[in-house]
């Protein structure tokens, strides 16, 4: 990774250390909603991994372990491994599964250092959701990396918001590059605190059976960070170029839980809020299926 790559997900990580905090202070009891076999995983998620009983599986960015342990809860995965640079998102995460008596191990590291250090072809599955891509300082390094630890015949899955709904502000102004080639984008304000910012105002759960309480108000992250704006074409590009084969990919016009500019409107669905634009079709999020091929 060069300096500059590293200097950024440095920074990316102190970051992600504040917001952390504030996201979760949000979400009460959560081991109790894990302990009766709650999950955090929208339909999206479910319908690209499918079963992963049996199945070796990497979750990638996996932020304070919630979608971890749910697809344990709700997929069938074993001792699921979850990677994130955050020390708190880890710790917290590492407490969660303890605290829920849900299987998971949980492993800080940047993931181009986890990739770097990891034996190939370990995985039957491996998987990124919702804002990750834009924390990547390299997509063709982090391609070769999924490459590298999936088994042949296994699979990388992804669900993530789309690059196209990035390029616009809160206010829906054209603000953001579509791609920006690697160059960092600089957020002065840091990682904010989107559990909070996406909260209908009315609400006593986030999703069902999983409690939310104002916790932290008005947070303000003290930590800058930096983002990467990747489009379809680096993506896809980026992983067909390692070798893997596309399988799926599917665009959606609307944002699961995640409220992306302040004119959105709200729909209850069985996982929690799903967010809709007002105004004409935009697609708000995307999934990608990869699959490693054999060797003959």
């Amino acid at each position: 990774m060069t300096t500059n790559g590293i200097e950024a997900h440095e920074r990316n990580r102190a970051s992600w250390n504040e917001a952390t905090v504030a996201h979760n202070s949000h979400k009460v009891d959560q081991h109790l909603f894990f302990r009766s076999k709650g999950s955090t995983l929208y339909k999206e998620e479910k319908d690209v991994l499918g079963n992963l009983a049996g199945l070796k599986v990497c979750h990638l960015q996996c932020n304070a372990g919630q979608d971890t342990l749910s697809l344990v809860n709700k997929l069938g995965a074993q001792n699921p491994v979850g990677i994130d640079i955050s020390d708190n998102a880890v710790d917290f995460a590492t407490q969660l599964a303890k605290d829920s008596g849900i299987e998971a191990s949980f492993i800080r590291a940047d993931v181009f250092e986890f990739f770097d250090a990891s034996e190939p072809d370990q995985f039957d599955v491996v998987f990124s959701s919702y804002g990750t891509v834009n924390w990547l300082s390299n997509m063709e390094r982090y391609a070769a990396g999924v490459h590298r630890i999936l088994k042949p015949g296994g699979r990388y899955c992804l669900v993530e918001f789309h690059p196209t709904a990035y390029i616009f502000n809160q206010d829906l102004v054209h603000e953001y590059p579509y791609t920006s080639n690697g160059q960092a984008v600089h957020e002065e304000n840091g990682v904010n605190d989107y559990v909070a910012l996406s909260a209908t105002g009315d609400e006593t759960e986030i999703m069902p059976n999983l409690k939310y309480t104002a916790g932290v108000q008005d947070f303000r992250n003290p930590n800058p960070s930096a983002e990467f704006c990747w489009g379809l074409a680096d993506i896809i590009g980026s992983l067909a170029k390692t070798g893997l084969q596309l399988t799926h990919f599917k665009e959606y016009p609307y944002s699961n839980f995640f409220k992306m500019y302040k004119d959105m409107t709200p729909e209850k669905v069985e996982e929690g809020t799903r967010w809709h634009f007002t105004g004409p079709m935009l697609p708000l999020m995307y999934s990608i299926s990869v699959t490693k091929p054999l060797r003959s």
